[in-house]
């Protein structure tokens, strides 16, 4: 007799073939994809993608669609009745994030016992300084309720590494159950097919158009690097801050007025499939982020060969170290501007070590995040 596979269900914010949401989207594919051969995934997420107003075409309401290696159940908004529906027949129920109407839907279910599986929620950077820089009083007001409430008591966390756990312990408690299970990256390798020009650089900004990726430092790091050489810098994003996004348009052009050799432009939303293809057409990817729980776009830039210019906020710390990109204190533009002059003197024969490098790095990464992940642990 054959055991059925173990049905995982996943509530969560968005999904394909939503993309606006980045990161947790992406997350949540490079899961299904490895493991959904493993796993019975069910994904429960909104009918629409951010910012929009009517559903996707095509989608079967009420009912499970097959999407991938997972089978999504579309809802225009999330009820107690819907998520205790579907969280029934699961043997483990995994929520994206503490923070979201569906997040306190599910933990408000667990605690009356309306849900008998075993319930895990994802951090996704959710304790960290970086995160309490945005809304921080919200969150700790969010988070102190809940605690009271003992919203919290049943749950486990599912955390991306030993410093996101430390994170949520001093946030929720000490005593606070974790299993580290790191993000999963895109299991694609894309060749790389930009010749470096000598003393020019093709950048691109890949993300979401928000104050915490600090694209807004971006004009006063290339304001310190050496005007000397062509440099040009395209971006990629939904818009989803527009006064922010215009506040850094406004730099950008004030940099432009004071430096004819600087170009850029706006090219607007990236679709999630694409990615790799865009990272593949520059030389570099320059990301002063404040923070990220894993950051997709920095593994996907290094699959294309793409070097990353990225901060210290992020779990790649090691690109200086293997040779495959440039970690700077995310508050230090000068250091961010050294990497680029860096680049942009270098010769095509060097940069060519420096993408070999990429993908060696990656690889490797990728094999390690299968062979160890602790998501087998998660999910049973």
């Amino acid at each position: 007799m054959i055991n059925p596979m173990r049905r995982i269900l996943i509530v969560t914010g968005r999904y394909l073939p939503g993309y606006r949401d980045g990161g947790p989207v992406r997350s949540i594919v490079n899961l299904t994809d490895t493991f959904g051969d493993e796993y019975d995934f069910r994904i429960m997420c909104l009918d629409r993608d951010h910012g929009d107003t009517s559903a996707y075409p095509d989608i079967i309401p009420d009912g499970y669609n097959n999407v991938g290696k997972a089978k999504v159940w579309y809802v225009p908004r999330y009820t107690k009745e819907k998520v205790e529906e579907l969280a029934r027949d699961a043997d483990v129920v995994y929520v994206c994030g503490p923070y979201n109407d569906y997040a306190r839907i599910t933990l408000g279910l667990k605690k009356a016992g309306k849900i008998a599986a075993p319930l895990y929620v994802a951090s996704m950077g959710s304790f960290s300084a970086e995160a309490f820089k945005i809304k921080g009083l919200k969150k700790r007001l969010f988070i102190k309720y809940m605690k009271l409430a003992g919203m919290f008591d049943e749950v486990e966390w599912s955390v991306t590494s030993e410093r996101e756990e430390k994170e949520l312990k001093a946030i929720i408690g000490k005593d606070s159950r974790c299993v580290i299970a790191a993000d999963l990256p895109r299991r694609k390798v894309t060749k790389h097919d930009c010749v470096k020009i000598p003393y020019e650089l093709r950048l691109v900004f890949l993300s979401r158009i928000s104050r915490k990726k600090n694209l807004s430092a971006i004009p006063q790091i290339l304001e310190m690097a050496t005007d000397e050489h062509e440099i040009s810098l395209d971006i990629y994003g939904a818009g989803e801050d527009m006064d922010y996004l215009h506040e850094c348009m406004y730099k950008l052009d004030a940099l432009k007025s004071s430096h004819p050799r600087f170009k850029w432009k706006y090219k607007g939303e990236a679709d999630s499939e694409k990615v790799p293809d865009i990272f593949a057409k520059y030389d570099a990817f320059l990301f002063p982020t404040l923070g990220e729980n894993y950051g997709h776009v920095i593994a996907e830039s290094l699959s294309a060969g793409c070097i990353p210019i990225v901060s210290n906020t992020t779990p790649w710390m090691d690109l200086d170290e293997k040779g495959c990109g440039y970690v700077c204190p995310y508050d230090d533009p000068s250091a961010f501007a050294e990497a680029v002059d860096e680049l942009v003197s270098m010769e095509e024969e060097d940069i060519e070590t420096m993408r070999a490098n990429c993908y060696s790095y990656i690889s490797a990464v990728n094999e390690e995040s299968v062979r160890n992940s602790g998501y087998r642990k998660i999910f049973g």
